[in-house]
């Protein structure tokens, strides 16, 4: 099972010119995953999403507009990363609990997933998150 130490922060290369800037996501050379799914989440500035683990998924989220504050916990310990940048990608691997918290009000956070949608693959309620883990129980 996962912990909180296989959480990745990476930073990836940003092409500047006097146009703006580039930033590219290539699954195979930045994440090792084979992206399957992407989608888009955008939230206002106080409000809190995820709230949930996934029991094989594998998550990269990026902040491509605003800033978002992500909480990581394996059930033991926990993280917290400030994605502000969009050549900032976090890394979380399935078992891990995620919630994210929108900090300003244009905030576009883009996730790439190495699974399709699946319900059943997640875990909404933290004492089931907990059992998951092998913790207290449901």
């Amino acid at each position: 099972m996962k912990s909180i130490g296989d959480v990745r922060v990476m930073t990836l290369p940003k092409f500047l010119d006097k146009q703006g800037f580039l930033v590219a996501y290539d699954a195979a050379t930045h994440f090792q995953i084979s992206l399957r799914r992407v989608f888009v989440v955008s939230g206002h500035g106080g409000a809190v999403r995820g709230k949930h683990a996934h029991k094989a998924l594998t998550q990269i989220l990026v902040c491509l507009s605003g800033a978002c504050r992500v909480t990581c916990d394996d059930g033991k310990a926990s993280q917290e990363v400030l994605l502000d940048r969009p050549e900032l990608a976090l890394e979380i691997p399935p078992g891990i609990w995620a919630k994210q918290y929108y900090i300003e009000s244009n905030n576009v956070l883009m996730v790439l997933c190495d699974l399709p949608f699946d319900e059943g693959d997640y875990i909404r309620d933290y004492d089931e998150f907990m059992a998951f883990r092998g913790g207290r129980s449901a």
